[in-house]
């Protein structure tokens, strides 16, 4: 058995069950580890680490008030008793479709948590749908990760966020 196939698969929880398993400061904790190696780099603006630090201290709402909208969809990553990730997909109209929080501990990199979970929100989005995300513009690992799954780069679209971020589409088919 080579080492790819001997990663445990993580256990993919949804909205309810997922939050239930968790606490508050479990998906703050995951989301700072998660934020700090990919949301910063040198030069950033007082204003731009406190826009970082912002998404950090949202986390947990977001993902608990996901938890409980028919419109988006709260999934959690665990790896035997270990919170591994989460991903939150919303549906903001029927055409309008976004990954809009994908978040791995950094111990769980490589590891099929991320495509696990990227996996599960796309087939609740729906797998032959049109999807979009943001992603920080200088994060070169998401954007390798979210091409191997069918997004490109949109060059017309524009997000005006104080971190240069960049808009990402996959087309209907999904390839």
């Amino acid at each position: 058995m080579d080492a790819y196939s001997a990663r445990p698969t993580p256990a993919i929880l949804h909205d309810g069950s997922a939050w239930r398993r968790l606490r508050k400061e479990d998906v703050t904790a995951l989301t700072e580890a998660a934020t700090r190696k990919a949301f910063y780099r040198d030069g950033l603006t007082d204003e731009q680490i406190a826009e970082n630090r912002r998404v950090v201290e949202i986390s947990a709402s977001c993902c608990e008030a996901a938890a409980r909208n028919a419109h988006q969809r709260f999934s959690a990553a665990f790896v035997g008793e270990t919170f591994a990730g989460y991903m939150i997909a919303t549906r903001h109209g029927p055409d309008d479709l976004e990954l809009d929080w994908l978040m791995i501990a950094p111990a769980f990199h490589g590891s099929g948590v991320a495509g696990a979970l990227m996996a599960a929100g796309l087939d609740w989005l729906g797998a032959d749908r049109p999807v979009w995300l943001n992603v920080i513009a200088y994060n070169q690992r998401a954007i390798h990760f979210y091409r191997k799954f069918g997004f490109e780069i949109d060059p017309e679209a524009k997000a005006s966020r104080l971190v240069p971020n960049l808009i990402m589409r996959r087309p209907p088919d999904g390839s």
